[in-house]
């Protein structure tokens, strides 16, 4: 008998929802790609967006905080790497789930 969450259940609560805009750097690329990020955990992020990356693709990315007083205003950056993604059906979207490779200061 197993106790506790099932194994999909353990892994949606170590995520946190949220609703942020992103901004995506694509490495060796000059233009910037945006969309939203929707879930956040620790080791990774989902995030939807028009670009479509490369599996593996390594970028950088900045989730702009949501602007409220007295709080950091400061994008979180990072440098991620494509572990998922997949067109979101009648959009023009793609869901990515990035894994955080490096945390910028």
């Amino acid at each position: 008998m197993r106790i506790g969450l099932r194994e999909q259940d353990q892994r949606v609560a170590l995520r946190m929802q949220v609703c942020c805009k992103v901004k995506i750097r694509p490495l060796g690329l000059g233009l910037p790609f945006y969309g939203e990020c929707i879930d956040l955990s620790v080791t990774g992020m989902t995030i939807q967006t028009m670009y479509v990356p490369r599996p593996d693709e390594e970028f950088d990315i900045f989730i702009m905080p949501v602007q409220a007083f007295n709080l950091r205003n400061e994008p979180f950056s990072a440098r991620v790497r494509v572990k998922r993604s997949h067109r979101i059906a009648g959009l023009q979207l793609y869901e990515l789930g990035l894994e955080i490779i490096q945390v910028y200061q």
